[in-house]
């Protein structure tokens, strides 16, 4: 007797396309509803996550970007460190205890900061006079501790075969993290206007894309769908869902402060 074969992936062929295109949906409505042109979309992308203050933003060529100086830091490490730490042998681990406590370093001055410029809210005198730089460091730096957690739980929750070796190895990737997060900031800060728009789209779009991987990765866990790729085509549906509702966060924090505003 022949065994019944099974139809699992036929009966859901058309799952491929509907997520397309609730895909171009989500995305063509929150392009006719946000304010015109590129500005005014990077500014809803970071209207999303960012107080946007003008006061603790930079300005590049007389333009404010998108994102205050702590968050346009933070999202600026974390594409750079996402982007130079991601290797195609899918590294896996976290980093060694003593990389750890660099980290945990970055993210205590990250969180001294913050609180440091918050004091005067609450009636407190601050224990040094915050400033721009100082918010834009103490991001980037906490951009790449972000990506050091990031980055490994991605490769362990989604392939198959990950690597146990660490996602960072070496003082030497540090060493090159930090002159290019440098870089960054330094671009942030020089006024230069043509800057304006490869800082804007880069740091906001880098919130697509952390929420993305966030998403996809609670999906995953939420499907059953653990260690489960061998190539990024396979997780077609799991990545889709996490874009998508990437897409409905930023939308629905859009709509709940403009709800509660009545301005950009």
């Amino acid at each position: 007797m022949s065994e019944k074969k099974d139809d699992t992936p036929q009966k859901f062929r058309w799952l491929n396309p509907a997520l397309v295109l609730l895909l171009v949906a989500l995305f063509s409505a929150w392009l006719l509803l946000t304010p015109p042109g590129i500005e005014g979309k990077m500014n809803a992308i970071g209207y999303s996550v960012c107080h946007q203050i003008d006061s603790h933003s930079f300005s590049v060529g007389g333009k404010v970007l998108p994102l205050c100086a702590r968050c346009t830091g933070t999202f600026l490490g974390l594409f750079i460190s996402l982007v130079y730490l991601y290797s195609k042998d899918r590294k896996s681990g976290f980093p060694s205890r003593q990389k750890m406590t660099v980290l945990l370093f970055f993210f205590a001055f990250f969180a001294f900061d913050g609180i440091n410029a918050s004091l005067p809210l609450v009636g407190l005198n601050t224990v040094y006079t915050p400033s721009n730089q100082l918010r834009l460091i103490s991001g980037l730096l906490f951009g790449i501790t972000l990506a050091n957690v990031l980055l490994p739980l991605w490769h362990q929750t989604l392939w198959s075969n990950p690597n146990p070796q660490p996602v960072w190895h070496s003082w030497r990737q540090l060493g090159w993290l930090l002159l290019f997060c440098a870089i960054a900031g330094m671009m942030v800060v020089s006024d230069v206007p043509i800057l304006f728009y490869p800082i804007a789209i880069l740091s906001t779009l880098t919130i697509y894309l952390v929420l993305g991987m966030i998403y996809t990765l609670l999906w995953c866990i939420i499907l059953k769908k653990e260690n489960s790729l061998h190539l990024f085509r396979d997780g077609f549906r799991i990545l889709s869902a996490g874009l998508i509702t990437a897409i409905t966060q930023v939308g629905l924090m859009d709509l709940i402060r403009f709800s509660l505003s009545q301005t950009w």
